[in-house]
């Protein structure tokens, strides 16, 4: 099991837009298998910010999420909401714990 934290910011005048158009890939890919969660949260503290929020039981459940029509869909529309590529954290508990 792994965790992803996704890190996107939208243009200003897109935030009410990106939150319609995202809401299918959020839907769609809580039913996934191997998926265990997936959220979309937006930042408190950073204006038209939002962070994705994924947990996947597999590196095989991760790819095939990403061959799925609402993700390739997602991605494809991506660059019309954002002036940058999303930034993208991977942390696998179950392998290293600082405490």
């Amino acid at each position: 099991m792994f965790k992803l934290v996704v890190i996107i910011r939208v243009k200003a005048d897109k935030a009410a837009e990106f939150e319609e158009m995202v809401k299918p890939l959020v839907k769609e890919s809580r039913k996934e298998k191997g998926n265990i969660s997936y959220d979309l949260l937006p930042d408190i503290l950073h204006q038209n910010c939002y962070i994705v929020l994924e947990a996947w039981e597999s590196d095989t459940a991760l790819e095939a999420h990403k061959q799925t029509r609402h993700y390739l869909d997602f991605m494809e529309s991506l660059n019309e909401y954002t002036n940058e590529p999303p930034t993208l954290h991977r942390v696998e508990p179950d392998k290293i714990s600082l405490f």
